[in-house]
């Protein structure tokens, strides 16, 4: 089965073609070099033997057996036995000295060397041996340290192209959520395909244009609610102005409320804080001046968990972020209302419960969204930009935003940043 992941599909894809390579380059030399190198063995043990012959033939045995072993030829009167499976190419040699040297008795043996034996020229000079060098455990050895250097050198090759390839490739996977969001491209290696280089620079277009359409629909969408602010404070000047039914002026008034709250939230989901310089902030800080404004308004909540964490990031965004979780556990929720502050790992992450009667199953999934409310009836106020607000301000953080149900009753809203970003 092909490996998913890419760097292991590099380290298969080399090491087979080094394989196949080293497998073809052997057989092409057993092909061309076998026949030859039979033929140099067998003239190499002929003239060996032929040597042997003259020597035994000389009066002097002690010198001729002297001489022998100088030469490396051994010499007794009766051979050891003979062994019953040996090597092809040895097999091969004795055919080949038997063709040679008809009438002579052969006989190869393995143990404790590679030998093979021929009877003298005369019978009663004995036995010749005459040693085969042994290539199988030289070669056993310079294969194995041969395919552990192609390995090596396999491994490390793959390792440093797919670093080369993957790196810049990570690079954009991880600006990926700001390239979405119109964020220009990042820098990459100079080393980087030119292939990844122009993925890079269309992203950065694309990027690019999203920050124009944002920028436009910026534009629009504040021009907007700056045009419905003029007439709606007329309104309200002139509803104080008027005489009527007390009951149908405050109805009109709470009206009027929502109106301008809603384009509150429409100018704050424009203003999402993409251009905000960001800074090093003390989020519990941050929370503590929300929970007092809350306070202020006759709202009161339970505050647990950390008094202080540390993080880089946009205060106006973040507090507007903080600011929609706590109006949207009051608006949607019901008493108790507990916020909570804590670090994992890697996060900081904000938790604000109450105890409500939480969200439909079936509408849970589609929290978040713009223009996206668990209550579409009449009597639910709001513009459904709140949550959504809220989940671009984590993205922006490099964070997340995550809503459920409480086992216990109620709803939760974590918001998850990073805690040690820089």
């Amino acid at each position: 089965m092909m490996p998913r992941r890419l760097f292991p599909r590099l380290v298969l894809l080399l090491g087979a073609v080094l394989a196949l390579n080293s497998l073809i380059g052997l057989l092409l030399v057993l092909a061309t070099t076998r026949d030859a190198a039979l033929q140099y063995a067998v003239r190499s043990f002929e003239t060996k033997i032929a040597a042997a012959d003259a020597l035994l033939g000389q009066a002097d045995r002690g010198a001729a057996d002297a001489r022998l072993q100088a030469l490396g030829i051994e010499h007794r009167l009766q051979p050891p036995a003979a062994a019953p499976r040996l090597p092809p190419f040895h097999r091969q040699i004795e055919r080949e000295l038997q063709l040679h040297l008809p009438g002579r008795s052969l006989r190869l043996v393995e143990a404790p060397q590679p030998m093979q034996w021929i009877s003298a020229e005369r019978a009663a000079d004995g036995w010749i041996g005459i040693s085969l060098l042994s290539l199988r455990g030289p070669l056993r050895w310079s294969t194995t340290l041969g395919l552990v250097a192609s390995l090596l050198l396999t491994f490390g090759a793959a390792a440093w192209y797919a670093r080369s390839l993957l790196r810049p490739l990570r690079t954009l996977a991880a600006a990926a959520p700001g390239l979405a969001a119109g964020e220009p491209a990042p820098s990459l290696p100079r080393h980087a395909a030119t292939e990844i280089v122009e993925l890079a620079t269309a992203l950065d277009r694309a990027a690019a244009d999203t920050r124009t359409v944002a920028r436009e629909r910026q534009l629009m969408l504040a021009g907007l609610s700056h045009d419905l602010r003029t007439p709606l404070a007329r309104l309200v000047l002139a509803l104080e102005l008027v005489d009527g039914d007390a009951a149908v002026r405050a109805g009109m008034a709470i009206d009027l409320a929502e109106l301008d709250a809603i384009l509150d939230q429409f100018i704050a989901f424009v203003r999402d804080g993409r251009d905000e310089p960001g800074q090093t902030i003390d989020l519990g800080a941050l929370l503590d001046d929300a929970l007092t404004a809350q306070q202020r308004a006759g709202r009161q909540w339970q505050r647990s968990g950390e008094a202080s964490v540390r993080l880089y990031a946009k205060p106006l965004a973040l507090r507007r972020a903080i600011d929609n979780l706590l109006e949207n556990g009051v608006r949607h929720g019901a008493a108790p209302f507990e916020v909570k502050l804590y670090t994992t790992a890697t996060d900081a992450v904000l938790s604000v419960r109450d105890g409500g009667p939480g969200v439909a199953a079936e509408a849970l999934s589609g929290l978040g969204r713009p223009f996206h409310r668990a209550d579409n009836s009449s009597a639910c106020t709001g513009s459904g930009l709140g949550l959504a607000t809220v989940a671009r301000i984590a993205a922006w953080h490099g964070g997340a935003l995550h809503l459920r149900n409480r086992a216990e009753g109620g709803f939760e809203a974590e918001l998850h940043l990073v805690a040690a970003r820089s």
